[in-house]
């Protein structure tokens, strides 16, 4: 083979070569899109009058912040809603608080990190014609309710009440070892002028060892 030829062959090489690579790492790069964004298997969630709530959570720019779908069926109105930017989905509770006969739906949210502050996303039924959201009162600074808090919120239904409790730090903790007591607040539901609401009905400082 002559030297002309020897460098054409050298040559289709290295352009295969380099396509070759080009698709591996785009290859690669579809996978971590695909795996970034790809959802949870959206789960169905049933009411006591047979009502079904699918929630789906997705991630599409990373795993500290998803996308949050609830989607309705046998409702009279079955629109779907959508939040993003929302805190990972940590538990989700299916509760009749008010006593009305119909049940909500709290969605847990819990943030990434240390901190672990948690929030809920609920919505209540209107006698099964569509769902509301819930108000879930923010943290008001000088809220007593709230002195110490730094996070690491659980959540659970009690006695037909939302029970929030967190550890309680001193001056001077770090935010993995808090020295004082537990708090615990429970939630109850209310209609509201313009939504329904979550308020403190209780407040308990507990000492847990």
């Amino acid at each position: 083979m002559s030297i002309a030829g020897r460098k054409k062959e050298e040559l289709s090489i290295n352009i295969l070569f380099v396509i070759a690579m080009l698709v591996s790492t785009v290859g690669l790069i579809s996978c971590a899109y695909t795996n970034n964004t790809s959802p949870h298997a959206p789960k169905e969630y049933k009411t006591k009058t047979g009502k079904t709530i699918i929630i789906s959570e997705t991630h599409p720019v990373g795993q500290s912040l998803s996308t949050i779908k609830i989607i309705t069926k046998d409702f009279e109105h079955n629109y779907p809603e959508i939040y993003q930017d929302r805190n990972p989905i940590s538990d989700v509770f299916v509760a009749d608080l008010d006593v009305n006969g119909f049940d909500e739906i709290y969605i847990i949210t819990i943030s990434a990190g240390s901190g672990s502050y948690g929030t809920v996303l609920g919505f209540a039924s209107n006698k099964d014609k569509s769902l509301s959201m819930i108000n879930f009162p923010e943290i008001q600074k000088g809220d007593e309710n709230f002195e110490g808090y730094m996070g690491h919120d659980t959540f659970k239904i009690e006695d037909q009440k939302l029970v929030r409790t967190f550890p309680i730090y001193n001056q001077g903790d770090t935010n993995q070892n808090p020295t004082g007591d537990t708090r615990k607040l429970v939630y109850g539901l209310y209609p509201g002028e313009a939504m329904w609401q979550l308020k403190v009905e209780k407040s308990e400082t507990l000492n847990i060892p």
